[in-house]
């Protein structure tokens, strides 16, 4: 994991680690979500990126509130996408991502792209989802399990850029 040191922004408000998490989901290990995932605590900032194959695509909320669990998707970013919930490969972790908008949450989206490993017979079956972005993490805890909170911060807060 890397992190960026704790320092004073010009604003006066301090700079926080920023843990970065990335891999690829159902992660090697079954029933067992990635150790970085795991790692996570209640108002980390953390530079996410996952990829996520077909069997670990996640349940979507679009912009106008419904929801969608994508068996294909086209290749590029995916527009209208509110929040998701992420499958971590553990029933004692769960994680919903609220992905922000493009104006203010540049840094962040869920993409699909070009993923050879997958094959198949149609060129959609070569897939993988891509999750990317700088955001903060409330650990919540509910009975027999942790859920990550994920809210949207601006890709400054993570570094990206000034």
């Amino acid at each position: 994991m890397a992190a960026l040191g704790l320092g004073v922004l010009a604003s006066g408000a301090f700079a926080q680690d920023v843990k970065t998490v990335a891999g690829d989901l159902p992660g090697e290990a079954e029933f067992e979500a990635l150790a970085g995932l795991e790692g996570l605590a209640d108002r980390d900032v953390v530079l996410l990126d996952l990829n996520m194959l077909p069997l670990a695509w996640p349940s979507v909320e679009q912009a106008d509130g419904t929801y969608t669990t994508p068996q294909t998707c086209e290749f590029g970013m995916l527009d209208d996408v509110k929040s998701i919930s992420v499958p971590t490969g553990s029933n004692h972790l769960l994680m919903d991502v609220t992905i922000g908008d493009a104006v203010h949450h540049p840094a962040n989206g869920l993409s699909c792209e070009y993923s050879p490993i997958n094959g198949g017979e149609a060129p959609q079956d070569w897939a993988r989802m891509r999750l990317s972005g700088c955001y903060i993490v409330r650990d919540v805890s509910i009975p027999t399990a942790r859920q990550l909170v994920l809210n949207p911060l601006p890709g400054s807060a993570c570094g990206l850029y000034e």
